[in-house]
């Protein structure tokens, strides 16, 4: 009988992770966040700065829905149109309050750009881990950058320094059927390798 190599498997997880942002109502452990959270900070980091941050907000409790309004209210604000005001900002709310479980990571600074620079990228490699351990537990993630992140109140309203770089908020659970599995595009890797 074959058996998976170590580099076949974390190849094959690599390759099958994807971003989900649809979700079952199905609760996730506590147990499972903490254990996808000591997988990120395994992350690379040059030296030792073990510069990430993490803030769970759990479903249904009141930190969340006072960053949900935090992100209603940027989101009404920063809409161009009119007419789209009040859906998105709702439509941004509910995706936030309804993700079964909730991550904002956050990068630490360093005493200069470079080191700044170095805390940022170990804090994305440690989400890349943590997205990875969560697909090989079942559970789908979604990292974004977007209107999630956006308020200006969200660092002090989590308990952030101000001079913390926010890295991301992630919402994870269990993905909404139907699943159907996408066939991403990707440069192969010769095209974006350069030999010398």
């Amino acid at each position: 009988m074959d058996t998976e190599s170590e580099f076949e498997l974390v190849s094959r997880v690599i390759k099958a992770r994807r971003t989900v942002r649809a979700f079952t109502a199905d609760k996730v452990a506590d147990s499972d966040i903490s254990e996808v959270i000591e997988t990120a900070v395994w992350a690379p980091n040059h030296r030792m700065t073990e510069p990430w941050r993490f803030y769970v907000l759990r479903n249904g409790g009141a930190k969340r829905a006072e960053v949900a309004q935090l992100i209603y209210d940027w989101t009404v604000r920063n809409t161009p149109n009119p007419n789209r005001k009040e859906s998105a900002a709702a439509e941004a709310r509910d995706e936030f309050l309804d993700a079964p479980a909730l991550i904002y990571a956050y990068s630490l600074p360093g005493p200069n750009a470079e080191i700044t620079e170095e805390n940022y990228s170990a804090t994305s490699c440690a989400v890349q881990n943590l997205m990875l351990s969560a697909h090989a537990k079942g559970l789908g993630v979604g990292w974004s950058t977007g209107k999630a992140c956006k308020p200006a109140e969200l660092a002090t309203l989590l308990g952030a320094d101000e001079s913390w770089k926010i890295v991301g908020c992630l919402f994870i659970g269990y993905q909404a059927p139907p699943v159907v599995p996408v066939v991403p595009v990707r440069a192969p890797a010769p095209s974006v390798t350069s030999w010398q």
